[in-house]
C-alpha cells in the first residue's frame, strides 16, 4: 500500500472517531439539558428537595388518649394506639392547667383525648364533629329531648360538643347563632364561635379526613405562629410537601407516625401504622412514580406533631 493510501486511511479513521465524540457528547450535554430542565419544570419535582420538615427534639413527649383496652395492651407509653394523640411538655409548650384551650377537629366515635385533656389538665375543650357523635355525646342528647336538632351541646362549664364542621374556604357566611347540625365553618368562625380569637390555643388537633389540605392551605400563619402552641393533625394523599412546608415559619415536627399501608390492619391497639406490623405492610410501589414521590409520602402521610417554637 502506498503512502499516499497509508496517510488517507489513517486521516479517515481520525474524522471518524473525532464525529463519533463529538456526536457522544452532543448527545449527553442533550440528555443533561433535559434532565435538569425536567427537573426544573416538573411539578412533582420542584415540590420535593428530599428533605424532611424542619424538627425540634422534645424532651418530654406525651401520649394523651385511647381507648382502655388499648392503653393496656400497649408495650410502651409512648407505642401508638387508635384515638390518641401526642403533646410536647417542654418548657412553656406545656399546656397549663386549667388555664389551656383545645380546640378538636374531629371526634369521631372516640372522644378520649379530649376526654383525658379536660380531666387531667382540666384545659377547656372545644369539640367538633359534624357526622359522627361519641356515645357520650349521644347519651347527653337523649338525655334532653328539646337537644334533638341542636348543633351545639354542652359537656360542662369546660367542654363543648359542636355537631359541626370544618371547611377551607367558603363565600357563604353562616350565622353562627343560628347553626344546623352538619353545617361547615371555616377555621376564622369556629375561632368566633368558640371565643377562642385572639386567645392562645395550646393543642390545636385535626383529623377531619381530607379537607385538611385546604384547612392548611387557608391558615393565617401570622396568627397561628402567635396564638396556636401545638398543631397536630393526619394528613391523606391529598397532601403533600408543598402544602405543608409552610408550617415552618415557627412551627417544628416533634413526632410522626407514618402510615404505610392502605385499608384497615388491626391489632391489640388498634388500626396498625407504620412498623407496628411489618409483615402486613401495604405499600404499593406501583403508586409512586419516582423515589422523590416515595420520599414525599414518607415524609407527609400519617399523623404528624408540631410545636410552635414560640413557645419554647
Amino acid at each position: 500500500m502506498s503512502k499516499l493510501k497509508i496517510f488517507s486511511v489513517v486521516f479517515l479513521i481520525f474524522v471518524l472517531v473525532g464525529l463519533i465524540i463529538q456526536i457522544g457528547n452532543e448527545s449527553k450535554s442533550n440528555y443533561t439539558n433535559d434532565k435538569i430542565k425536567f427537573l426544573n419544570t416538573n411539578s412533582k419535582f420542584s415540590q420535593v428537595r428530599v428533605r424532611d420538615f424542619m424538627f425540634y427534639q422534645c424532651g418530654d413527649v406525651k401520649r394523651i388518649g385511647g381507648k382502655k383496652e388499648f392503653v393496656e395492651n400497649a408495650p410502651d407509653e409512648l407505642f401508638r394506639i387508635d384515638g390518641a394523640w401526642y403533646i410536647c411538655l417542654d418548657s412553656r409548650a406545656k399546656p397549663e392547667k386549667s388555664k389551656c384551650n383545645v380546640l378538636s377537629l374531629g371526634v369521631n366515635h372516640d372522644m378520649s383525648f379530649d376526654e383525658e385533656m379536660h380531666s387531667s389538665f382540666e384545659c377547656r375543650v372545644f369539640s367538633f364533629d359534624p357526622y359522627v357523635e361519641d356515645k357520650k355525646f349521644k347519651d347527653l342528647r337523649d338525655s334532653d329531648p328539646s337537644l334533638n336538632d341542636s348543633s351545639i351541646l354542652k359537656v360542662d362549664d369546660r367542654w363543648i360538643f359542636y355537631r359541626v364542621g370544618i371547611i377551607g374556604q367558603t363565600n357563604n357566611t353562616k350565622d353562627l347563632s343560628n347553626l344546623k347540625i352538619k353545617d361547615l365553618i371555616s377555621f376564622d368562625e369556629i375561632l368566633d364561635l368558640t371565643k377562642l380569637r385572639d386567645k392562645v390555643i395550646d393543642v390545636l388537633k385535626m383529623d377531619i379526613e381530607g379537607p385538611e389540605k385546604d384547612v392548611i392551605k387557608n391558615l393565617d400563619m401570622n396568627y397561628a405562629c402567635k396564638y396556636i402552641k401545638a398543631f397536630v393533625f393526619e394528613t391523606h394523599v391529598r397532601s403533600k410537601f408543598a402544602d405543608l412546608v409552610k408550617l415552618e415559619k415557627c412551627f417544628r415536627l416533634f413526632w410522626r407516625h407514618t402510615r404505610f399501608r392502605e385499608g384497615n390492619s388491626r391489632g391489640p391497639t388498634g388500626h396498625l401504622a407504620g412498623f407496628q406490623n411489618s409483615e402486613d405492610w401495604a405499600l404499593k410501589m406501583k403508586n409512586f412514580h419516582n423515589e422523590l414521590n416515595l420520599a414525599e409520602f414518607m415524609f407527609t402521610n400519617g399523623e404528624l406533631y408540631f410545636v410552635n417554637i414560640n413557645f419554647i
